[in-house]
């Protein structure tokens, strides 16, 4: 994973938010990870746009999925849950997706089936 061209695009916000959601899973909790935008700046020390950036670019290249969004409202205030695409969900039994792992490959230009054939001949100047 650490290797994956999507890891090495992260800024260094996003390594850092990645790493605070990955500190919160106990292996039975993947999909109910909750980090807010709020928390995830705390911890990473960071401002709050450059956080909310850092989970928009995570999403963006597959390494976190918003499972359930949070609200802020008196009644009920709960931060949104994540679920790491590395790791089987463990709300949904989802496979590991591994997202990540794919990303960029839509700007590459596909391979033909059929190579061109190059030719042996050297042409010599008359």
């Amino acid at each position: 994973m650490l290797d994956s061209p999507a890891y090495l695009s992260l800024t260094c916000p996003a390594r850092a938010v990645l790493i605070e959601i990955a500190r919160g899973h106990d292996g039975t909790n993947n999909g109910r990870l909750g980090l807010s935008v709020r928390r995830a700046a705390e911890r990473c020390k960071v401002a709050r746009g450059t956080a909310q950036r850092a989970f928009v670019e995570l999403q963006e290249r597959g390494f976190i999925d918003c499972m359930t969004k949070g609200a802020f409202s008196r009644k009920a205030l709960h931060a949104t849950e994540w679920r790491l695409t590395w790791w089987g969900c463990d709300v949904t039994g989802e496979l590991p997706s591994k997202k990540f792992m794919s990303w960029g490959r839509e700007k590459q230009k596909p391979v033909s089936k059929y190579p061109v054939a190059v030719s042996n001949q050297i042409h010599r100047a008359a």
